[in-house]
């Protein structure tokens, strides 16, 4: 395991709040396949950190669960490591853009790189199958017994964020939604739409021009709340006010509750909103700034908020 790097030696701290967990899609169920989402957050002195991955559910993913693992291990080593840990450790509001993005490209390489890497180890500790080949078209079993684009197996999209002391990072590749509440009280989702993410069409980490959809948001400002999660969550609802009134009633439990008691209550509640809504595996990933929280008022009319079908 990677020490992270943010780690406060001294000095009172603030309160937060972290919470992320995977629950598999009632279509995933049905059809005897595995969760194909991961999901991870930690908390240390001086950083929140949240991550979660959507592995691909066609056949040709058929190892989509273990990269979709593997895509939030990549980031976390990368973020917390001596090369370019150190080099994000550093920023702060009074670098200039230039070396801001400098500093996320190194980081998004070195992502793409790591998880390339425990793929190819993984192919090589564990060869496909001939079961898992026979199951996924000609095309595609004649290229993975060529040794082509094996990494396809495995594709995954991916969410994360790091919250430090002196900045907020979101990243991501894929389709799923990164959501903020800010001081005003207000939700938005600052991450760059990718145009690509269409329908049952996302881009992913096996893709070979990756780093060119991989997007990001960075401020020295920090919000009140961080939500990521993964397409099985914001495919139960028709557009975006009414997932923001979901994690409005989501914020407000925690916030009325104790967290344990409040992350188990969705915990169970995801398999009913899979069910009634995308079918698809379901993962989210929560940071809350719990005294800034507290100060605003966001607490939804509506207490049950109903998938849409």
């Amino acid at each position: 395991m990677v020490k992270p790097l943010f780690v406060s030696i001294t000095g009172k701290q603030k309160e937060y709040t972290t919470f992320a967990c995977s629950v598999i899609g009632a279509s995933h169920i049905k059809k005897g396949q595995p969760c194909q989402d991961s999901s991870l957050t930690e908390k240390g002195g001086k950083y929140r950190f949240a991550a979660v991955a959507d592995g691909h559910g066609g056949e040709a993913y058929f190892r989509s669960d273990t990269g979709s693992r593997f895509a939030i291990e990549a980031l976390r080593s990368c973020v917390f490591d001596q090369t370019a840990g150190t080099a994000l450790k550093k920023l702060s509001a009074n670098n200039k853009q230039k070396e801001i993005e400098k500093v996320l490209l190194q980081i998004k390489k070195s992502v793409i790189h790591r998880w390339n890497t425990l793929v190819a180890q993984d192919i090589k500790t564990r060869p496909f199958t001939e079961e898992e080949l026979n199951a996924i078209s000609q095309k595609d079993a004649d290229e993975y017994r060529k040794g082509e684009q094996t990494e396809r197996a495995y594709g995954t999209t991916l969410i994360a964020v790091l919250w430090t002391d002196t900045f907020f990072l979101a990243m991501q590749i894929g389709d799923g939604a990164c959501v903020i509440l800010d001081s005003q009280a207000e939700f938005s989702q600052p991450v760059p739409v990718d145009e690509k993410c269409f329908l049952n069409v996302t881009t992913s980490l096996c893709d070979r021009n990756v780093i060119d959809s991989f997007r990001h948001y960075y401020s020295a400002a920090p919000p009140a709340a961080a939500i990521i999660g993964t397409d099985g969550i914001d495919d139960c609802f028709a557009g975006a006010e009414k997932l923001y009134d979901f994690y409005r009633v989501i914020l407000s439990s925690f916030m009325e509750k104790d967290a344990q008691a409040a992350g188990t209550e969705l915990k169970d509640y995801f398999p009913r909103l899979s069910e009634k809504g995308s079918g698809d595996d379901v993962s989210i990933g929560i940071i809350i700034d719990d005294e800034k929280l507290k100060t605003l008022n966001i607490i939804s009319a509506n207490k049950e908020v109903k998938s849409e079908e």
